[in-house]
């Protein structure tokens, strides 16, 4: 009988655990880019205007990713404040920022040349999401957590009208949390948009751009 209640009781506590990580619904996140340390702002004389981002992902605009329980099949879709393209842009905004680079907010670009504006800054960033996603899934005592970020980069010469760089920049993030934690969702695809937004500034030829 004592172990008849015990088995009911250890039952009921993994019950409570498990529903206690489930909640109904889209669960909110926020995620942003984290200026790297050591990354000191020159004296960029460069002026950069950054056109908003195109979503190519095929998913709806604020989703981010989906949570799902090994023990259920429920799923929570994760969502963001706003939309995965004004997050992408704001985010290489800070980037240029951190760096000392000036940066302006232009209109929607097509990324062709025809459609780059004539005035307004130097240079010109846009691009294509084609990837932003976070995928957790729990079971018990472990939450495994992928995040992956794959972003086309166009760069035009104002000036000139014309594109003189285009950059595919990537990144995937993978951790092991012992419970679904939506701290560890956030900083997991930060890093992953970090990471990704910073290999832009490693290529040699926009390194030379910026300046």
């Amino acid at each position: 009988m004592k172990h008849s209640r015990r088995y009911i009781g250890i039952t009921a506590l993994l019950a409570a655990f498990l529903s206690g990580c489930a909640p109904q619904g889209p669960i909110l996140l926020d995620f942003q880019y984290q200026p790297p340390q050591g990354v000191s702002g020159g004296a960029a004389k460069v002026t950069v205007g950054v056109s908003p981002f195109r979503d190519d992902r095929g998913k709806v605009a604020s989703v981010i990713g989906k949570r799902s329980l090994e023990s259920s099949d429920q799923t929570n879709d994760l969502v963001v404040q706003g939309t995965v393209p004004d997050r992408v842009t704001a985010a290489l905004k800070s980037a240029l920022k951190a760096r000392g680079i000036a940066e302006k907010d232009l209109a929607a670009w097509d990324l062709t040349e025809a459609g780059v504006p004539s005035d307004g800054a130097d240079l010109l960033i846009s691009g294509e999401i084609k990837k932003l996603w976070v995928e957790t899934r729990s079971r018990f005592a472990n939450t495994t957590v992928k995040a992956e970020v794959q972003i086309r980069i166009s760069v035009a010469d104002m000036a000139q009208k014309k594109i003189i760089r285009v950059v595919n920049v990537s990144s995937t993030m993978e951790r092991q949390n012992i419970t679904f934690s939506t701290g560890v969702v956030e900083n997991t695809l930060s890093d992953a948009l970090t990471a990704a937004i910073n290999q832009i500034f490693a290529d040699e030829e926009l390194q030379k751009r910026l300046k």
